[in-house]
């Protein structure tokens, strides 16, 4: 249970704050978003505020900002239809009525000859009291109404495509760049709380029944030198061990001035990888000392947050790089069954690692949105930079079916990688 908790509140997290940044910056160009959701499938819970509803979803993966655009709008208008309409008395429309659970007065009833509610934004119908014919425009808030619920009518100004250019690229890149400012703010407060480990191989804390605590190690002791060799650093020290194996240590460590000897053997420490594999290190029992500061954090946070993408970002590269010399493996590959498991073996570890690895989570949700592939974030800022260079936006039809072509893809692979998962995990 506290598996699937985790997993429903990290991804949760990271699927809000991503979300969140394509609203913010879509509502501040002055696009329309009809619908914030969190999840995917049957609503379980909705509320609606300044013409956007906020929809939480069944299934605990993915989520959406539907922003008004052309090929969002669905027009249940058809030749023949009689609806009522509320205008403003100059033949623009307010209000189209369509069904009688409303209790608005002053209101005509009419016959739809012909309608546009994408680019022209018309409606010629036959006004049935007097049998004229009439075109009708859209006032800029105007609404269907059904059901005695009221769903705005997107005005041409609020669309996507009707945008600049870089209000269009600023409001794709944005959840992305949440995502970055989610790890940032992660490894920050987790830097306040835990402080950074120093460099040096200075011990800040001894852990019980180890070879170090036995050979009498303690806080404040800087190891100089392991079997004669000096060591530089921390990351040094562990590769000394690591190298000499399961034999006795000499160790020379400095504490206050004064220096001493120690004698102890490392033992092996065995730790379950979330695939099922085992790994072995030599450790000896002691941790590094933390350094701690005021504005420093804030520093680290940032360092770790372009280290973390940096890091990610390389193994993308060596990913594709697999796929072009016939070396890739699915094994590379962790889906929504992969990341639940491991979840569920970081949640086990405490907070504070859950923390680090939502923070290291949301770095690579950045990154793989911003991938040039359809269907992603990187893939729609591509077909809005191919505008904003040719001055022109891709024919409609190629990029629906690039699109189609990136949502199958996204599917197959996905398919591929939790059957992958499964075999893993399960079987």
């Amino acid at each position: 249970m506290t598996g699937i908790l985790a997993f429903i509140v990290v991804f949760g997290v990271l699927v809000t704050v991503h979300e969140l940044g394509h609203l913010i910056f879509a509502k501040r160009a002055g696009i329309m978003c009809p619908e914030f959701a969190i999840g995917m499938g049957p609503k379980i819970f909705s509320h609606k505020y300044n013409d956007t509803l906020y929809t939480v979803r069944l299934l605990p993966v993915g989520g959406y900002v539907r922003m008004a655009s052309d090929e969002m709008e669905v027009n249940p208008l058809n030749a023949g239809m009689r609806v009522q309409l509320k205008t403003d008395g100059e033949d623009r429309i307010s209000h189209i009525i369509l069904d009688d659970k409303h209790n608005f007065t002053q209101v005509e009833e009419v016959e739809v000859i012909q309608s546009d509610i994408t680019k022209e934004m018309f409606i010629k119908a036959i006004r049935l009291h007097d049998g004229e014919e009439v075109v009708y425009t859209f006032s800029d808030e105007a609404y269907f109404v059904q059901n005695s619920e009221l769903e705005r009518i997107a005005p041409r100004a609020a669309r996507f495509e009707s945008k600049s250019v870089g209000h269009r690229l600023m409001t794709l890149a944005a959840g992305p760049l949440m995502n970055f400012v989610l790890a940032f703010a992660l490894f920050t407060v987790l830097f306040y709380i835990n402080g950074k480990p120093v460099e040096e191989a200075v011990v800040g804390f001894v852990a019980e029944d180890t070879p170090a605590e036995e050979a009498g190690l303690k806080s404040g002791d800087h190891l100089e030198t392991i079997n004669g060799q000096e060591v530089d650093s921390w990351e040094h020290m562990s590769t000394i061990i690591q190298q000499e194996g399961e034999t006795e240590l000499d160790i020379t460590v400095v504490n206050d001035g004064e220096s001493r000897t120690v004698e102890m053997t490392p033992i092996v420490e065995k730790t379950e990888l979330p695939d099922g594999e085992t790994r072995e290190r030599l450790v000896i029992g002691i941790g590094a000392e933390m350094e701690r500061g005021v504005i420093s954090p804030i520093l680290w946070g940032a360092e770790q947050t372009y280290e973390m993408g940096t890091l990610i970002f390389t193994l993308v590269v060596q990913m594709f790089i697999s796929i072009a010399d016939g070396t890739f493996s699915f094994d590379m590959l962790n889906g929504p069954v992969g990341i639940y498991k491991v979840t569920e073996d970081v949640a086990a570890q405490g907070l504070m690692t859950l923390m680090r690895f939502t923070a290291i989570l949301s770095v690579n949700l950045g990154i793989m949105n911003l991938l040039p592939i359809p269907a992603l974030d990187g893939g729609r800022i591509l077909f809005v930079l191919y505008e904003g260079i040719f001055k022109k936006p891709l024919n409609r039809r190629v990029e629906l079916n690039i699109q189609l072509i990136g949502v199958l893809f996204l599917l197959i692979v996905m398919v591929l990688v939790t059957w992958n998962d499964i075999k893993t995990f399960f079987l």
